[in-house]
């Protein structure tokens, strides 16, 4: 599939934190790649367990760069300062590749000439794996089950708005279609915020995609989307929502704007009704009847939007969901 006349250096940055005791398998799926012009860049982002020795027993193999902790967004960010790759491929450091990961999706970027790329993956529920279903992409009838789909500019940044939709160990980037790097600021999703600047900020910007299991996404609890739960996350989730709509809310039209905005009343709607079910009456109960009286209309939106996700999915996931 790769077109051996150009086969770029592929700098593979993986951050991690006293995740030792996964870390070998997701470096080890790393290096076996069929795809072989890489590096492997390990972050440590000042870990206290024995991540040393772990990655120490790869020798070579591995670029490692020890930190002081501040964080999984500066500790991307310092790998891609070490970086002399053309193609940038993050992965999180429990997640596994397979080993075709790479092969097909470079192929894919190379084909098509893409700034981006994602693929599917498979999730570990019970010991049990499944493929991941992508529910905003319902209405695509094109997107075949094998090969790549290349987005319109402004299908993706619809469906990009709308929800973060590929995480990072899934991303393939070109490293001169990052702006800056991974946003410092954001708490949950540094993986969206990323990809929406580059969709903002070039609006020639070419995304592929491929329904194709390419991984496995390992769910435990010290990820920093999934250790965090409840209350916790939504708050954090919250802020990162304001950081976007200040960000980048001159790049954004009115009704992207509301998007944003209803994604945001959603999420108070849940933190109130956790907080409710715990008996309490914080600030934010307050907060969110001063958005019912500045803004009923988004609010009634994002209730019965919200009731109906919680229906469908059986969970706590309050995000927007489409017309």
């Amino acid at each position: 599939m790769i077109n051996i006349t150009h086969s770029p250096l592929i700098s593979i940055i993986i951050p991690t934190y006293n995740r030792s005791y996964c870390l070998h398998a997701t470096i080890k799926a790393a290096i076996n790649q069929t795809y072989k012009n890489t590096e492997i860049i390990i972050v440590d982002d000042g870990s206290t367990d024995n991540t040393k020795n772990v990655v120490s027993a790869f020798g070579n193999k591995i670029v490692y760069i020890q930190k002081a902790h501040t964080g999984q967004a500066d500790t991307r960010n310092v790998g891609l300062q070490y970086a002399k790759g053309e193609i940038i491929a993050p992965l999180d450091s429990d997640d596994i590749w397979h080993d075709q990961y790479l092969e097909k999706s470079i192929g894919y970027m190379l084909e098509h000439k893409l700034d981006l790329f994602f693929s599917n993956w498979e999730y570990n529920i019970l010991n049990k794996y499944q493929a991941n279903v992508f529910p905003y992409f319902s209405d695509i009838k094109d997107i075949p089950n094998k090969g790549c789909y290349i987005f319109g500019y402004a299908q993706f940044r619809k469906l990009l708005l709308i929800d973060s939709i590929a995480p990072s160990s899934g991303l393939v980037i070109k490293k001169s279609a990052i702006p800056f790097g991974w946003n410092v600021q954001v708490n949950i999703g540094d993986d969206w915020v990323l990809q929406l600047e580059m969709i903002f900020k070039n609006l020639n910007c070419q995304v592929g995609f491929t329904k194709e299991v390419f991984w496995k996404k390992n769910r435990d609890t010290t990820n920093i989307s999934d250790g965090r739960k409840g209350i916790t996350f939504r708050k954090l989730h919250i802020k990162d929502l304001h950081l976007i709509l200040n960000k980048f809310s001159s790049y954004m039209d009115k009704h992207e704007c509301e998007m944003i905005d209803l994604k945001i009343i959603q999420n108070k709607i849940l933190v109130a009704y956790l907080l409710l079910l715990k008996g309490r009456m914080d600030i934010e109960i307050r907060q969110l009847f001063i958005h019912i009286v500045k803004k009923p209309n988004l609010f009634f939106i994002a209730l019965k939007k919200g009731i109906q996700k919680q229906i469908n999915r059986k969970n706590y996931q309050f995000t927007f969901v489409k017309n």
